[in-house]
C-alpha cells in the first residue's frame, strides 16, 4: 500500500538531504544517511458510558478533524501512560467526570487525518461506568454533550470511521 504521507515527507530531519522517500505504508529511508524514520500506530481510547435508563453518552466534538460531529468520549495514550489511565484522564478532561469502572470491549482499526498527516490508530473500546453525571461539563475538545438511546443513533452525524463500527457493535449488542 503507498504511503499517504510521501507527499509531505521530503527532507530527512537526520540530514536535512532531499533524498527521504517513503519505503511503505509506514516508513521513510534516506538515501544519503540511511536514517530510517517510523510513523507507527497511535493509541487511543473510546467509552461507552451509560445513563442508569440505557442512554448513552454522546460528545460534539469541537476542533478537526470532524469539527462539529458527534463521537464518543476519549482520546489519545500520552507517553508512559496506559491506555486505561489515559481514557480516565480524557473523561475528566472533556466531562468532568469519574470513572469507576472499565470494561475492555474491543479494538478497531483507524485513521485519523490532522493537518494534512495521515495517522493509523488503533481505538480501544471500553464500557465505562460513571455514578454521578451531577457536574458533567463540556471542556477540553468537546463543545457539547447529549444522552441518546442506542437505537436512535445516526451514523451519518457522527464523523470518523472507527466510531460508526463501534455504533454497529452497541446497536447489535456485540459485547
Amino acid at each position: 500500500m503507498k504511503n499517504p504521507n510521501s507527499h509531505l515527507f521530503n527532507f530527512c530531519p537526520r540530514c536535512g538531504e532531499k533524498n527521504f522517500t517513503a519505503v511503505n505504508k509506514k516508513s521513510f529511508q534516506c538515501a544519503e544517511c540511511r536514517f530510517n524514520f517510523y510513523l507507527n500506530c497511535a493509541a487511543a481510547a473510546i467509552a461507552l458510558i451509560f445513563t442508569p435508563d440505557n442512554k448513552l453518552l454522546v460528545t460534539r466534538r469541537k476542533y478537526e478533524p470532524a469539527k462539529g460531529s458527534l463521537d464518543f468520549p476519549g482520546g489519545f495514550a500520552d507517553p508512559g501512560e496506559t491506555i486505561e489511565e489515559c481514557l480516565v484522564r480524557e473523561i475528566k478532561e472533556e466531562l468532568n467526570l469519574d470513572v469507576t469502572k472499565l470494561t475492555y470491549i474491543c479494538s478497531v482499526p483507524n485513521t485519523y487525518q490532522f493537518k494534512d498527516v495521515t495517522y493509523d490508530i488503533t481505538d480501544f473500546i471500553f464500557a465505562c461506568k460513571v455514578e454521578n453525571f451531577d457536574h458533567i461539563l463540556a471542556a477540553d475538545d468537546i463543545c457539547d454533550f447529549e444522552f441518546i438511546f442506542p437505537d436512535l443513533l445516526d451514523k451519518n452525524k457522527f464523523g470518523l470511521d472507527s466510531v460508526k463500527k463501534v455504533i454497529d457493535m452497541v446497536r447489535a449488542n456485540d459485547f
